[in-house]
C-alpha cells in the first residue's frame, strides 16, 4: 500500500502547502490547528523511508488534555508540558477518514476564522441589485394578474343566426361479415377463414452467443485513507476479472399456424344514415324552426335520427366592438333584438372574456 505525504494550510498566517506531520506553521509558528483538514495534492510524493512509514502507520496523532500540543501517535509524553498520555488527562486523538477517489481533499477548506484581526474574512456586503430584481419581477406579476381580472361591462344583441338539423335514416340491406349470424339475416354465405394463428414448436436449432465469465479477482486502489498524523495511505478494494466466451445453445423455434373456422357472408336490414338524407333549416332571425320533412312522411323505410340544433348571436359593447357568441336554446328563447347583456373584459389588457350568463349550458 502506498503512502504519500498530504499537506495542510495556516490558518493564521495563510501559509499554504504545509507539510502534513509538521504540526506547526514552518512560516509564523502557529500551532496546526485542532480541526485540521488534511488534503492530498496532485503531485504529493509517495514515502520510501523506513521511518516515515513506521511513523505514517503508527496512527493518529493526539492532542494533549493539558496544553493542547498535537503529538505524535508513538510518543507517550506529551513534547509540549511533558505529561503523560492517560485517559485522566482527557487527551483526544485526530480523527482518521476514508475517502473514495472521487471524494480525496485536493486543497484545504476555507477556515472560518484566523487568529489575526487582519486575515479575518471580508464581511459580505448587502446585494441590493438582487432585491431589485425580485422587487421588478414581483411588481411584473403583480401587473400580469391584476391586469388579467375581469370587469363587467355591458353589452346589445344585435343579430341572431341559427342552424336545425334532422337525420333521416333509410332501412335497407346491408352487407355484414362475422363469425355467426345475427336474427334476421339474408342472402347468407360461409366461407373458411383464418381466425388466430397459434405457436406450434417446430424444433430447436443450436447457436452461438457470447458470455462473460469470472476468471479471477483483482485488487485496485480504490479511495485514500486520511491517516489522521499528516499522511495518506491507498485503500484497495477487490473486484472479479471476467473474459468473453462464446457458447452454443439450443433455441427453440416456432411455427405460426393459422387456425380455420367457418365465417358468414350476409345481409341484414338496419336503418342507415346517408349525407343526403341530412335535412337542413337555418336562418338570420329569432324564429327557429325544424326543416320540413315531410317529402319522408308515409314512406316506411325511413324515419327521424338525430337532431342536432345551434344558436348564435352577436353582440356590441358600447364602444363599438362587436363578438360572436353561441348559446343554448333555453337562453337563446328568452332573448330579444336590443336586449342588454352583461360580459366579461380584463381590466387592463382589454381581452374580451364572453358573456357572464351561462348562456352555452341553457
Amino acid at each position: 500500500m502506498a503512502v504519500r505525504v498530504g499537506r495542510w494550510d495556516c490558518p493564521a498566517c495563510g501559509t499554504k502547502g504545509i507539510y502534513g506531520p509538521e504540526t506547526r506553521c514552518p512560516n509564523c509558528g502557529s500551532p496546526r490547528p485542532q480541526d485540521v483538514r488534511f488534503y492530498l495534492p496532485d503531485d504529493a510524493e509517495i514515502v520510501t523511508d523506513e521511518d516515515k512509514l513506521r511513523e505514517a502507520r503508527a496512527g493518529a496523532d493526539w492532542i494533549c488534555g493539558h496544553c493542547r500540543t498535537q503529538n505524535k501517535a508513538s510518543e507517550s509524553r506529551c513534547h509540549g508540558c511533558d505529561n503523560p498520555r492517560d485517559e485522566a488527562s482527557e487527551d483526544a486523538g485526530l480523527s482518521e477518514r476514508t475517502y473514495g477517489m472521487d471524494e480525496v481533499p485536493t486543497d484545504s477548506f476555507a477556515p472560518k476564522r484566523t487568529l489575526h484581526p487582519d486575515m479575518a474574512p471580508p464581511q459580505r456586503k448587502g446585494k441590493p441589485m438582487r432585491w431589485v430584481i425580485l422587487a421588478g419581477l414581483a411588481l411584473f406579476v403583480g401587473v400580469l394578474v391584476l391586469g388579467a381580472l375581469p370587469r363587467r361591462i355591458s353589452v346589445t344583441v344585435e343579430q341572431f343566426s341559427w342552424e336545425r338539423q334532422i337525420q333521416m335514416l333509410h332501412h335497407e340491406a346491408v352487407s355484414r361479415e362475422d363469425w355467426h349470424t345475427p336474427s334476421g339475416a339474408f342472402d347468407v354465405e360461409s366461407f373458411q377463414a383464418i381466425r388466430e394463428y397459434k405457436q406450434v414448436l417446430r424444433g430447436y436449432e443450436t447457436r452461438t452467443r457470447t458470455v462473460q465469465v469470472k476468471v479471477g479477482e483483482e485488487r485496485y486502489v480504490c479511495g485514500q485513507i486520511d491517516k489522521g498524523n499528516g499522511y495518506f495511505e491507498d485503500k484497495y478494494c477487490t473486484r472479479p476479472i471476467y473474459e468473453n466466451r462464446e457458447e452454443t445453445y439450443q433455441e427453440a423455434v416456432y411455427d405460426q399456424v393459422p387456425v380455420y373456422a367457418t365465417k358468414y357472408r350476409f345481409k341484414v336490414m338496419e336503418w342507415v344514415p346517408h349525407e343526403r338524407h341530412l335535412i337542413k333549416a337555418q336562418g338570420k332571425d329569432h324564429e327557429a324552426r325544424w326543416p320540413d320533412v315531410s317529402q319522408y312522411e308515409g314512406q316506411s323505410d325511413f324515419r327521424r335520427g338525430a337532431r342536432k340544433e345551434t344558436y348564435t348571436i352577436v353582440v356590441r359593447e358600447e364602444g363599438g366592438a362587436t363578438h360572436q357568441e353561441a348559446v343554448g336554446p333555453k337562453f337563446w328563447e328568452s332573448l330579444s333584438k336590443g336586449q342588454t347583456l352583461q360580459a366579461k373584459r380584463a381590466w387592463l389588457f382589454n381581452n374580451y372574456y364572453g358573456l357572464e350568463e351561462p348562456g352555452k349550458d341553457q
